[in-house]
């Protein structure tokens, strides 16, 4: 077992030493022994598979536990980030906060090394099946469908990649010194096919369900291996794999790269999204949890699989990334916490604006509203107290472990200015916490980033059906008849949330805006909004804006006033459409990689 352990150390470390520099490096294949790995046993075999899962995002990686969102209009950081370059115009081909080409091409790379090393991967395991014979049917099994993991995987990372740099090279297998200089970059639509053409190839050998995460045994769906295997928690499933299909159609019809309009692109993506709305490999997924808050952290600790994905939760891909810490929440508990609460993340006032008011549906800039700027957050979305941390809030338990009311009142232990590090827009952030911490005790709880889940693709599909057919029309996506239509899709999402449905007669662009507003909710810091605004083409209007904070004022026992402040100027450019390609890998390409317009 310690030699097993040390080998997939040793192969994982000299894959990430080969590639730190660039796609282009060639040091794996000079630096290890391909016969240590490839003679040694599925179980290291395998473990060279499931390396590739380690380049999935982690939402935390900016340092302090800071999200994209800081670098987008849903919020501010409460102290120096980098990604405060993004709100400044402050970065270039030399210094993006978010510049991830080398991340994904590394584990582009680890996936076409474990594809072709493992061409004949029964060869390979049938080495073992003297002392094993039992197992290798059961080990065929799961190479068919980590070898179709890795290829989801693989398409997973350019997606990534797209949507931040538009068209990337195609690297498809393994390249020497030589042929990386010949490499130039492939289209953003020729990328889109080799994404979606990906998806329809692993979908064909990935299992629709492990049996897992606390399902019932007994149960059917996938292998019939019964229990709550902690060993495939994250594993990729058919869903998954339509799932991104859609994700991929669905950048290529919006206005960024669909500049002619062309509805045929929109019509693609609907069908990819009806495919899992009616296929019976993808019926799992297709549920709304019913307790939108608990899709992402496990508030006790019995629930020790989260995000519980599974039956009737409705989530679809996971990276899990915190099983024994509480770092997140002494980043982002509010700072009057004895023993932690750094404020990280300080949701925005231009968010908050966002969420309805739940008794009528109508936004809070309709006359006809029932907004109350003396009571803001009276009768409003419910998501709001779910996802916002608000004045008079509950967060985390004080040292005698009593519920604590958060205080971010001017003045109060949490206010703005407090201490260092405190919310500069007068709310911190409750998403993704666990909220009954007593942070100078220390408990934890397993966490997993949500990477795709259904409503995502109800929301995608609303998008891409009110495109193509408008906000009422059923029509014939594939082989059968739409399941609901755009307006029928985002009401679903809606109801979860309490909200009013939107009602027939709404006009295409009236439903269009419905829609942005819902993702921009439904999705908050799930780093689809940074996106969403740039594949709108509407990122100059929503991203020059001031960001915007809230300032409260005690004026009596239980009652304040609230002033609307801007907590800083944001700027941003044409060219800020897309990420600059790195400098490194312009200069080393001898013209055939191009930089994006502008930069």
């Amino acid at each position: 077992m310690r030699k097993n352990i040390l080998l997939i150390i040793a192969i994982t470390s000299l894959l990430s030493t080969a590639c730190k520099k660039n796609l282009l490096d060639t040091q794996i294949q000079q630096n290890f022994s391909e016969d240590l790995f490839l003679n040694s046993g599925p179980t290291n075999l395998k473990a060279l598979g499931m390396g590739v899962y380690d380049y999935l995002p982690q939402m935390n990686r900016f340092g302090g536990n800071a999200l994209l969102a800081a670098g987008s209009d849903e919020a501010d950081y409460a102290r120096f980030n980098n990604l405060q370059r993004f709100n400044a115009g402050a970065w270039d081909p030399f210094t993006n906060p978010d510049d991830v080409w080398a991340t994904y091409y590394r584990g582009i790379r680890h996936a076409n090394l474990f594809l072709e090393k493992t061409v004949d991967f029964r060869k390979l395991l049938v080495v073992d099946t003297i002392n094993n014979k039992a197992n290798y049917v059961l080990d065929v099994d799961d190479f068919i469908k980590l070898r179709a993991e890795v290829r989801f995987l693989r398409a997973y990372y350019y997606m990534e990649l797209i949507k931040r740099y538009g068209g990337v090279p195609i690297i498809k297998n393994v390249i020497n010194e030589n042929e990386a200089f010949g490499v130039s970059r492939s289209s953003f639509q020729q990328c889109v096919d080799y994404i979606v053409e990906q998806c329809d190839s692993s979908y064909l050998d990935l299992t629709n369900h492990y049996i897992n995460y606390g399902i019932p045994a007994g149960q059917t769906i996938g292998r019939g291996d019964a229990g709550s295997d902690n060993n495939r928690l994250g594993r990729i499933e058919k869903p998954a794999a339509v799932a991104l299909k859609l994700r991929a159609l669905l950048y290529a019809a919006s206005p960024l790269n669909n500049a002619s309009g062309n509805i045929a692109l929109w019509q693609k993506a609907a069908e990819a999204a009806q495919q899992i709305f009616t296929d019976p490999n993808c019926a799992h997924v297709n549920f709304l949890n019913a307790a939108y808050k608990d899709l992402f952290m496990a508030q006790n600790t019995t629930n020790n699989l989260t995000p519980r994905k599974g039956i009737n939760s409705g989530i679809i891909l996971t990276r899990p990334f915190q099983l024994n810490s509480n770092t997140f929440e002494r980043a982002n508990y509010p700072v009057g916490m004895v023993n932690g609460g750094e404020g990280a993340t300080c949701p925005s006032q231009n968010l908050l604006d966002a969420f309805e008011m739940r008794t009528n549906g109508l936004p809070i800039s309709d006359p006809a509203s029932g907004y109350d700027p003396n009571n803001p957050y009276a009768y409003r979305d419910q998501r709001l107290g779910w996802i916002v941390v608000l004045n008079g809030s509950t967060m985390g338990l004080n040292t005698d472990n009593t519920v604590r009311t958060v205080q971010s009142f001017t003045g109060g232990a949490d206010a703005i200015g407090a201490k260092d590090g405190a919310t500069t827009t007068g709310y911190y952030l409750r998403k993704f916490c666990v909220e009954n911490y007593n942070l100078s005790l220390g408990g934890t709880r397993a966490k997993a980033w949500i990477l795709m889940r259904f409503a995502e693709v109800l929301l995608n599909y609303a998008e891409a059906a009110n495109e193509a057919f408008g906000p009422e029309t059923k029509p014939v996506l594939g082989t059968s008849v739409a399941v609901r239509s755009a307006r029928e899709a985002i009401n679903l999402v809606r109801a979860r949330a309490g909200l009013p449905a939107i009602v027939a007669g709404i006009s295409q662009a009236q439903l269009r805006d419905r829609i942005r507003n819902e993702r921009r909710v439904e999705l908050a810091f799930e780093e689809h909004r940074f996106f969403d605004v740039r594949r709108w083409k509407i990122a100059e209007q929503t991203e020059s804006i001031p960001l915007a904070g809230m300032r409260v004022t005690s004026t009596g026992v239980s009652t304040f006033s609230y002033q609307r402040f801007t907590v800083e100027p944001r700027v941003f450019t044409t060219k800020m459409y897309l990420y600059p390609i790195p400098f490194t890998e312009i200069s080393k390409s001898n013209g055939l990689i191009t930089q994006n317009p502008g930069w």
